[in-house]
């Protein structure tokens, strides 16, 4: 039981760790392409451009913003 649940979270961290580095290259390939970047940051979407200037899109008042709307293609950014 002991040895499941240790594997169980060397699984999860390497998944966090590879989530984290998957993140920060599509980050920087966009960045590179030009392309906008949304991502949620304090209950608010963010858009950031390419030359690095940022603009808070929706601000949301309940803690939750709704995720069914996210399409493909969005990058999503775990703290």
């Amino acid at each position: 039981m002991k040895n499941e649940k240790a594997i169980s979270r060397n699984e999860e961290r390497l998944l966090i760790e590879s989530a984290e580095i998957a993140s920060s290259k599509a980050v920087r390939s966009s960045i590179a392409l030009g392309l906008t970047l949304k991502f949620i940051e304090d209950n608010s979407i963010v858009e950031v451009n390419s030359k690095g200037k940022r603009i808070v899109r929706q601000t949301v008042k309940n803690d939750k913003i709704d995720l069914s709307k996210l399409k493909k293609g969005i990058v999503l950014e775990r703290k």
